[in-house]
């Protein structure tokens, strides 16, 4: 049997927490940064009906601009936030390493799964001519198990057909929803690469190349296309054929922590 490592010691060695925790004290620190730069007068979200609409521009006892827009607008830069603020080095080694903590964890999963299904005669170990009867229990194990590994080798196919992580891809994966919310509010072409631009100045973004055409073809597009994909392949989730053996409620349960999980392990 292989060595395979526990999932605390996999952690232990790539110390993903150490990255997890830093989003959340950069979007935390940065949170009003974010609010002042896209609420800015000069931004080109005012450009919109939606958000005079919806009043944003009220303000309460701390001076905050409290508008569900905005808000919802910033809570999908969490993680750009963390990768604005790195250089281009820190942000290619953030998303290599993280991405190898996922990787290692997927193969991990999928070979301690294999191990368990490919004994047929788990607690049911045979003798001569002394039939046993089923146990039901465990056929039930083998029929979940079934469908986790075939989630798990399509998150690993996915895996290994990833183009390779440059500085710009922890950024790129990131920002998906954001360019989505845009386009769901109506934001141009044009008004959605300014408000970027502006993001990106108001943060010193370690990116000089960074102008209106490469934030579109270098950004936008693999932004939309990373998100897309992942939207797509959480859609396809229900699709899967579920045996007889395993109630609704126990399908409920799998749906959803299968889409809990690969919205983190698509997260770099």
């Amino acid at each position: 049997m292989k060595n395979l490592l526990t999932t605390k010691q996999i952690r232990s060695k790539y110390d993903p927490d150490t990255v997890l925790k830093d989003i959340n004290l950069t979007y935390e620190k940065n949170i009003e940064k974010l609010r002042s730069c896209i609420s800015h007068k000069n931004s080109p979200i005012h450009n919109y009906n939606t958000v005079q609409q919806l009043s944003f521009l009220e303000v309460d006892s701390n001076n905050h601009y409290h508008n569900h827009l905005i808000n919802d607008l910033i809570s999908t830069l969490k993680d750009s936030a963390y990768f604005m603020v790195l250089s281009k080095k820190d942000r290619l080694n953030t998303t290599q390493k993280m991405r190898a903590f996922y990787s290692r964890l997927l193969k991990n999963y999928l070979d301690r799964i294999n191990i368990i299904i490919q004994d047929p005669e788990l607690l049911v170990p045979k003798q001569f001519n002394d039939p046993i009867p089923k146990h039901k229990g465990i056929s039930i194990v083998f029929d979940i198990l079934t469908i986790i590994k075939k989630d798990l080798e399509s998150e690993y196919e996915y895996r290994k057909n990833l183009p390779r992580a440059g500085h710009l891809t922890g950024l790129q994966i990131a920002m998906g929803k954001f360019f989505t919310s845009l386009k769901t509010i109506g934001f141009t072409q044009k008004d959605q690469i300014t408000i970027v631009q502006n993001l990106f100045n108001t943060f010193n973004v370690d990116w000089k190349e960074g102008d209106r055409d490469n934030i579109k073809i270098s950004l936008q597009k693999p932004a939309l296309d990373y998100h897309n994909k992942t939207k797509k392949d959480i859609q396809d989730i229900s699709n899967y054929h579920f045996p007889k053996s395993i109630s609704d409620s126990l399908i409920s349960s799998m749906l959803e922590q299968a889409i809990i999980f690969k919205k983190r392990i698509r997260r770099f």
